[in-house]
């Protein structure tokens, strides 16, 4: 598998035409949109991510807050239909505010209130909208956009959504899709059952066309040997507001860096409650997954903010960069609760101004 398994275009549509910019560009003019292949080999798995998220339904400021909900004062109210329904997630990404950055699952609606999973797709305990410290206030912005499941990612195998894997009637002799859904636990396995016609998870007889692949969760695709080489093209947005990632105590978390751009380990900021040291045994640690040597290369941060290799304690690696779509895994050492519980950066690690 190649290193750099994908390629990206953004595509920025304006009055006069239309402005192309690639991954690399350090500024682009306003939020772009644009689209990502994820090449599929034949006989190999594939560590990905959604560095992309659809377009925006709905951006407001919020009027008023609870411990899992918050309300906008538009009117008419705004919300006519349901948010939460099985197979048409949504979600909520704070603009502004101490939770900037912070995407969460809407799990219920009514025509002005979003009730909102502050579990973080079960990563760690809740961290309340309402925590001292770390709350949403009156006047934060935030969007809504929709989420994706495996039958919009992947395919229903109809007609009108084609299947980008090939199924089977058993899991052994299918592609397979397998979604990293609960910390310190093996990821689940899910495959197109040509008889039932739906995703079904290995081992368990179900419609699972409607499973969540969260915005800034990890996956891994498998592509069997019998099967040629394809491409799995995903369309959207970039971020406009720096990744929050939510950590766990002495845990390990799969994610990414949400960014449809490379970027350098220089260029990532976690925030005061990354624990910087002087060796992978006392600093928190980043690991990337390597596509070409089909592993992860495990990272930490020096106190100087250079970046040293595992087992190498002695090369600077801030140069290295995270192509987007990659990867991550990070594993935070101390003891993490409320607003510690997310590394918060400053800012992009690109600029839309």
């Amino acid at each position: 598998m190649k290193n750099n398994f994908l390629t990206f275009l953004t595509a920025l549509a304006l009055a006069a035409g239309i402005l192309c910019a690639q991954a690399q560009s350090a500024t682009v003019a306003t939020v772009p949109v644009g689209m990502i292949t994820y090449p599929l080999a034949s006989g190999t798995t594939s560590y990905l991510s959604l560095p992309l998220t659809n377009l925006e339904i709905y951006t407001g400021s919020v009027s008023a807050v609870t411990s899992n909900t918050i309300s906008v004062g538009d009117s008419p109210a705004p919300f006519t239909s349901s948010l939460a329904a099985p197979a048409a997630p949504y979600f909520v990404k704070f603009l502004s505010g101490s939770q900037v950055g912070r995407v969460l699952l809407i799990t219920a609606n009514t025509t002005s209130t979003v009730t909102l999973d502050t579990t973080d797709h079960a990563i760690g305990s809740p961290v309340l909208l309402n925590t001292t410290g770390f709350g949403v206030a009156a006047g934060d912005t935030f969007e809504i956009f929709p989420g994706d499941t495996l039958a919009s990612v992947f395919g229903a195998g109809t007609t009108a959504s084609p299947l980008i894997l090939a199924g089977s009637t058993s899991v052994a002799g299918s592609d397979t899709v397998s979604l990293f859904t609960a910390v310190n636990a093996p990821a689940v396995t899910y495959y197109f059952n040509t008889t039932a016609g739906c995703w079904e998870q290995s081992g368990v007889t179900g419609n699972a066309n409607n499973t969540i692949i969260y915005p800034y969760s990890a996956f891994a695709v498998t592509r069997l040997a019998s099967n040629a080489a394809t491409a799995l093209v995903l369309q959207g947005r970039v971020t406009s507001v720096a990744a929050e990632i939510k950590v766990v105590s002495n845990g390990t978390v799969y994610t990414s860096t949400q960014y449809a751009t490379d970027v350098p380990l220089a260029k990532l900021q976690f925030g005061s409650n990354w624990l910087t040291g002087s060796s992978v045994a006392t600093a928190d640690t980043l690991s990337v997954w390597n596509a070409s040597e089909g592993h992860f290369d495990t990272y930490y941060q020096e106190p100087d903010t250079t970046w040293r290799k595992y087992p190498d304690a002695v090369t600077d690696q801030s140069s290295v960069a995270i192509s987007p779509g990659t990867v991550t895994t990070i594993a935070k050492r101390d003891v993490v609760s409320g607003g510690a519980s997310f590394l918060q950066p400053a800012q992009l690690p690109y600029s839309l101004d």
